[in-house]
Parts: structure tokens; C-alpha cells; sequence
């Protein structure tokens, strides 16, 4: 790609980057379910979902696979995501167990804060913060995928000369 292409594509990712960042508005990112067939598909996503990292991780450590730092990286991010999986199905069934009366609701009905007033709503805060295990399991995997991606990068260009 010539240089001044690059530049424009640069300043145009940038810019969308700008106006994404200050004209953003709240990302409404809290999925409900409808009582209680929606929860339950929901847990049994999450229940598939660890599972098949589970199994991931596992055919990546016995397979020869697991010699490769970017596929032990891959299975590491994997068992995260299992884990990760496993915190959330607590998570929604202590949500559950705490009344909707110590949820706080802003103006559109939303909850935006929890008192807390008893052990079960500290143990749900603790829940609450799963990304200090999925930020990691993705970091993980995303590095994986770029190591992947660089070697396959070098050999295509080694077999080009």
C-alpha cells in the first residue's frame, strides 16, 4: 500500500476513533431475560460455552500442539474463558437471590448501583468483577493469534523469494 494511502486511512480510522469516543452514549450493555426460560438458555450457554473451552484447552495439551508457546497461550486463554464461564453461572444465581429492592434504578428503569448491606451483596460485587478474568483469557488468546499470525506472515514471505 503506497504511503499517502496508509496516511488517509490513518487519519480516517483516527477520526472515526474521535468521533466515536465523544459522541458516545450509554452502551446499555445489561441483557435481561424474560422469567425464567430466558435465564435458564442463558445458563445453559454459558454451561456449552465452558465446556467447549474445556475440551479446547484439553485437545490443545494432549496433542503435540502444546509445544507451540502461541497454542499454549491459546489454551490458557481457553481454560480462562472456562473459568470465566463457571464465575458467571454464580454470578447470575446469586443475582437471583438478592432482592429487586437493593437493586438502585436510574431513570430508564436501569440498575446503576446495589446496597450493600449484607454478605450476599458483597459476595455479588466480587462477581460482578468476571472481566479481571476475561480481559486476560482474550489478551491471552490475542496474543496467540498474533504469534500465529507473524510466523505464517514470515514463511509466506520466505516462500515468495
Amino acid at each position: 500500500m503506497p504511503a499517502f494511502k496508509r496516511k488517509r486511512v490513518l487519519q480516517g480510522l483516527v477520526i472515526n476513533l474521535l468521533l466515536a469516543l465523544f459522541s458516545a452514549s450509554p452502551a446499555l450493555a445489561i441483557q435481561s431475560h424474560g422469567p425464567p426460560e430466558g435465564l435458564y438458555v442463558h445458563q445453559i450457554g454459558h454451561i456449552l460455552y465452558g465446556l467447549a473451552m474445556l475440551g479446547f484447552a484439553f485437545r490443545i495439551r494432549i496433542s503435540r500442539l502444546a509445544k507451540d508457546k502461541a497454542w499454549r497461550f491459546m489454551a490458557v486463554g481457553a481454560l480462562l474463558l472456562a473459568c470465566w464461564n463457571g464465575w458467571a453461572i454464580i454470578a447470575h444465581v446469586v443475582a437471583k437471590n438478592i432482592p429487586a429492592g437493593h437493586f438502585l434504578l436510574n431513570e430508564q428503569g436501569i440498575r446503576t448501583a446495589l446496597v450493600m448491606d449484607t454478605p450476599v451483596s458483597w459476595f455479588y460485587y466480587l462477581l460482578k468483577m468476571d472481566h479481571l478474568i476475561c480481559v486476560p483469557a482474550l489478551v491471552l488468546i490475542y496474543l496467540a493469534l498474533q504469534k500465529m499470525n507473524s510466523r505464517a506472515s514470515s514463511t509466506t514471505a520466505g516462500n515468495a523469494l
